[in-house]
């Protein structure tokens, strides 16, 4: 015998939803939309999908009737239930503390300006530096857009988005006076200052280390930043200089002098004259005035010369 449930649709008010926190919407969460259901569906029963985020999930009378029936269940013509995701306000603060915690830094300071929705579900959220679209060379004073996600119910990941400003005291190496293209940059040329900037950039070279020693591409301006870009490695062996050149034949080993005839850095290929020999070959940049060349058998000699240097 057929258990009779009306479900009026004064019951079920369609202005307001039930509120879920799972990807499948089961009997009990019908229950809690309609009581009287409650003992007659079975509470871990698949009604059907979630709806996403923001959006509603309708059941209709017939669809209703369709749920009902298997358990006796019979629904008035103008039954209606809905079901949307439980969501939290999605604040500025949630995202600002979201941000530091990606730019792995407490003193950076951000101003939101915008972000997608005032409404997100609960979860935790995350502004993954992949999502920053715009070029980390940019300044403190340009706003630029950040996507995020809040991860929830496990894996899921609703997407979301921030316009902000943001700023930090760093550090950048600025140099004192001219230093002119392929000059190697000495302590007394550069110093230390600190200003506000964006604190993803990386084109600025931040502490005199990855400075000092190093090569100028170009001219280095007086009381003007240095960028990354402007340096190179020195060479480890310029033109001209005498290097100790090893050379390998099987087992054995020779150490020959020979002049640069080309400079070079490590694992750079050079052409060296034999000091003694006045014979010109080529051999790879080991280190500081050192480099090494393999002495292949006549049967090999064939092979290409970058081939037969290691």
């Amino acid at each position: 015998m057929n258990v009779w449930l009306l479900f009026l649709g004064m019951m079920a008010d369609p202005g307001s939803c039930e509120m879920i926190a799972n990807d499948r919407i089961f009997g009990e969460d019908l229950a809690k939309a309609l009581p009287e259901v409650a003992n007659k569906v079975p509470g871990d029963a698949v009604i059907g999908y979630s709806p996403v985020p923001g959006a509603r999930r309708v059941f209709k009378s017939a669809e209703l009737q369709r749920i009902g029936a298997p358990y006796g269940v019979v629904v008035a013509p103008d039954a209606e239930v809905c079901f949307e995701w439980s969501l939290q306000p999605l604040t500025n603060d949630l995202v600002r503390v979201a941000i530091l915690d990606a730019l792995q830094s407490q003193d950076a300071r951000i101003d939101v300006l915008a972000i997608s929705g005032n409404q997100a579900p609960a979860g935790k959220v995350t502004f993954p530096i992949s999502g920053l679209l715009a070029s980390t060379l940019t300044g403190p004073e340009t706003p630029v857009t950040w996507r995020g996600e809040v991860l929830y119910h496990g894996s899921r990941k609703f997407s979301i988005w921030a316009r902000v400003k943001i700023s930090a005291t760093m550090t950048r190496v600025v140099a004192t006076q001219l230093i002119l293209p392929g000059q190697t940059v000495r302590p007394d040329q550069v110093r230390i200052e600190t200003y506000d900037d964006f604190p993803l950039r990386n084109d600025i070279a931040r502490n005199l280390e990855e400075v000092v020693g190093r090569m100028s591409r170009r001219a280095l301006r007086t009381g003007l930043p240095v960028f990354r870009a402007d340096l190179i490695e020195p060479f480890q062996v310029q033109r001209g200089d005498l290097v100790d050149v090893t050379a390998i034949a099987g087992a054995a080993q020779l150490h020959v002098p020979a002049v640069a005839e080309t400079p070079g850095r490590q694992g750079d290929l050079i052409t060296l004259k034999n000091a003694h020999s006045g014979k010109f070959f080529r051999a790879r940049i080991e280190g500081k005035d050192r480099a090494l060349v393999m002495v292949w058998p006549a049967s090999q000699q064939s092979v290409p010369p970058q081939t037969r240097v290691q």
